[in-house]
């Protein structure tokens, strides 16, 4: 991103982005800042003992499908590969996505250890949908949206539960 086309984009001069920010770096700064913030905000709203599993895992679909979303979570993962400071940031956000779903994933009865990998997929599903619908504006898998196919992924691992019916 260089400043003279974020100015131009916005419509304003390069003299008012530099009266907002010292230079892009502190702009990227400010921009991951905001990103953690929120992430971190969602994250630990959800994690209020007072919400149901249901209750937290419909708040990670609702967060994870929002469409508005997709290209600035796309955007972010692309500037982790290229910066890794960057990388060691995402990476702890993501860490902690990766818990919240293990965490709802214990509640409804998976052991430890398979809500645990159960997370990691259900975080990788999220990526890589992300990734694949911020380059095909007309993806999805058998016409199911992200949300309604993370939650059938659920589904379909606890029918593995032991006791469950198969």
């Amino acid at each position: 991103m260089r400043v003279e086309v974020l100015a131009r984009e916005l419509g304003v001069s390069k003299g008012s982005f530099y009266w907002h920010f010292r230079d892009r770096e502190e702009l990227l700064n400010a921009l991951l800042a905001d990103w953690e913030s929120s992430e971190a905000a969602w994250l630990d709203d959800g994690q209020r003992v007072s919400r149901s599993a249901a209750a937290r895992w419909a708040l990670f679909v609702e967060h994870s499908t929002a469409v508005d979303r997709r290209r600035f979570e796309a955007a972010v993962r692309g500037w982790a590969r290229q910066d890794d400071r960057v990388a060691v940031r995402v990476t702890a956000i993501e860490k902690r996505r990766q818990a919240f779903i293990a965490d709802v994933l214990e509640n409804v009865g998976f052991s430890p250890e398979a809500a645990g990998a159960w997370g990691e997929i259900a975080l990788l599903v999220y990526l890589g949908w992300v990734d694949r619908s911020t380059r095909d504006a007309e993806f999805d898998v058998a016409g199911h949206g992200l949300g309604e196919f993370l939650s059938e992924l659920v589904l379909a691992a606890s029918a593995r539960l032991p006791g469950a019916n198969r």
